[in-house]
């Protein structure tokens, strides 16, 4: 018995976008289980910030302890 299940080509965009953010995620060391806290805007942070690094614009700065506080909450 054969089960025939059609998707979409919404379902393949979102299957892609998910496997992206998936791979951009473990590619900045972060697991599929710590992101499961993470909102689209802090992983678009975590984007923008790494973006940064890559381009060599990075501003290089010591984080303060209300940026750890900001960064955790």
């Amino acid at each position: 018995m054969e089960v025939n299940q059609s998707h979409s080509s919404n379902d393949e965009s979102e299957f892609g976008m998910t496997a992206n953010i998936i791979f951009n995620l473990a590619h900045l060391g972060i697991s599929i289980e710590d992101s499961k806290h993470f909102d689209l805007q802090t992983y678009l942070e975590l984007v923008q910030l790494e973006m940064q690094v890559i381009s060599g614009k990075s501003n290089l700065r010591k984080a303060t302890q209300s940026d750890i506080d900001a960064f955790l909450i």
